[in-house]
C-alpha cells in the first residue's frame, strides 16, 4: 500500500508554468461579418511581412501572472521599445528573435526576483517544455536547487495538450493582440506596425488577457493541483 506521509505537498500558489509564443507585428485578418448580398467587404492590414517577436509568459495555479519577457529579433534593443510595455516586463533581444540558454538564464533570474521562491517553506514547482534552453541549462538548474525550485519538464510532442499556457492562455492572448493591431491599423491607415509600437500594443492585449477573472476559468479547465 502506498504511503504518502513523507511526500511533499506543493500549494497552488507555488505551482508555475512558463512558456513562450511568437507574435507578429502584422495583423492577420479573420472572418468578416457583413450584410448578405454585399460584394465589397474587406479589412485593413499590412502588406509587409512583419517580424515575429517572442514573449515569455509565466502564471501560477491561482491566477497570478509574472511580468513577461519580450524578445526582439535584433542585435540590440532600444530602451524606448519598453517605455509602454507591461509594467515590470523584461526587454531582451537576439538576432533570431527566439529564446536561447543565455536569455532563459536571464528570465530565470527575473522569475526568482518576481516569485521569490526562496522565501517560502514549501518548494516551488516550475512546469516547462523540453526546449534545450530550458532542460540543458546548467546555470538554471543550479539556481533552482539553491532557491528551492523544482523544475518539471513536460514530455516531448505533448505540450500542445499538456502545457496550460499553450492550451488556453496564448490562444486568447494572440486573438486579443490581433484585434488590438487591427484597431491600430484603422486609426493609422497606410502605416505598418513596427517594433517601436509593439510594446504599447502588446500591453493593451496582455492587460486584458492576463486578468485573474479570465485566468480562473483556464485554471479550472487546465490545471490540476497535485494531491
Amino acid at each position: 500500500m502506498y504511503d504518502d506521509s513523507d511526500s511533499v505537498r506543493i500549494p497552488p500558489c507555488n505551482i508555475y508554468n512558463v512558456d513562450e509564443s511568437g507574435f507578429s507585428v502584422c495583423h492577420k485578418p479573420g472572418y468578416i461579418v457583413a450584410q448578405k448580398g454585399r460584394r465589397s467587404v474587406g479589412a485593413i492590414t499590412s502588406l509587409e511581412k512583419g517580424k515575429t517577436i517572442t514573449v515569455v509568459c509565466c502564471m501560477n495555479a491561482v491566477g497570478m501572472f509574472l511580468p513577461p519577457m519580450i524578445i526582439y529579433p535584433r542585435v540590440r534593443i532600444k530602451p524606448s521599445f519598453m517605455d509602454k510595455a507591461p509594467p515590470g516586463a523584461l526587454g531582451m533581444s537576439t538576432k533570431s528573435g527566439w529564446i536561447n540558454e543565455e536569455l532563459f538564464d536571464s528570465w530565470f533570474d527575473h522569475f526568482l526576483k518576481s516569485a521569490v521562491p526562496g522565501s517560502s517553506n514549501e518548494p516551488t514547482l516550475l512546469i516547462l517544455d523540453g526546449h534545450s534552453s530550458h532542460v540543458k541549462n546548467i546555470s538554471v538548474i543550479k539556481k533552482a536547487r539553491e532557491n528551492n525550485v523544482v523544475i518539471l519538464s513536460l514530455p516531448s510532442h505533448c505540450t500542445h495538450r499538456l502545457q496550460p499556457l499553450d492550451v488556453s492562455f496564448f490562444k486568447g492572448l494572440n486573438a486579443r493582440h490581433n484585434s488590438v493591431v487591427q484597431t491600430w491599423h484603422r486609426s493609422h491607415p497606410g502605416r505598418s506596425v513596427t517594433e517601436a509600437e509593439f510594446g504599447e500594443l502588446f500591453h493593451k492585449a496582455y492587460g486584458d488577457a492576463a486578468s485573474v477573472k479570465k485566468s480562473c476559468k483556464w485554471i479550472q479547465k487546465d490545471w490540476h493541483t497535485p494531491m
